[in-house]
């Protein structure tokens, strides 16, 4: 496998050494960004040094630039670990609180899931003021209908929320027999 195809620094998209003068995709800058805060979370950067490191972080102009500011800190848990997949590895309560902060999928799960709440709950109250003022309380009660067909989504939301983790099925190894 070449260099470019698995660089030293995991969370980089392109090995430093290799082309030191590319420009940073957004990315990278993450990468070093969680790396810092990482360090800083272990006690290896003070919060004035943190303040900078991210500063100079996020108006790095290379690769070189982004190397050259996590170059000295070494943290338990690399960000290539907390930015991508292997982060399900880690069990949750052994993480520093600031990985809890960054991890976006988690953040906007959360985010789809209470905003969807909102808006199924905003539509079903519509749904009642017209049936009150249309129909009145003593006949039927149709604004059930349009609830349970609008609740289908959040009700999906929900399942793949909480429920099971469908990645186990995923390792199952084939058999070897297929006679």
């Amino acid at each position: 496998m070449s260099p470019w195809q698995n660089p030293p620094h995991p969370g980089f998209s392109v090995d430093p050494t290799i082309a030191p003068a590319l420009r940073p995709s957004t990315s990278d800058r993450d990468y070093a960004d969680t790396t810092l805060r990482l360090a800083h979370a272990d006690g290896r950067l003070t919060d004035t040094e943190l303040a900078e490191r991210v500063e100079r972080a996020e108006s790095a102009t290379s690769l070189r630039d982004l190397s050259d500011i996590i170059a000295d800190v070494s943290v338990s848990t690399t960000a290539g670990q907390v930015a991508g997949q292997n982060m399900t590895m880690m069990p949750v309560a052994a993480m520093p609180p600031i990985v809890n902060r960054l991890d976006p999928a988690r953040r906007n799960a959360q985010l789809v899931l209470g905003r969807s709440l909102i808006s199924w709950l905003g539509l079903a109250m519509l749904f009642n003021v017209i049936w009150l003022f249309s129909s009145g309380i003593g006949s039927y009660y149709w604004p059930i209908w349009p609830m349970l067909g609008t609740a289908v989504p959040l009700i999906g939301l929900v399942v793949a929320r909480f429920g099971p983790d469908p990645t186990p099925l995923r390792h199952q190894t084939p058999p070897t027999d297929l006679r």
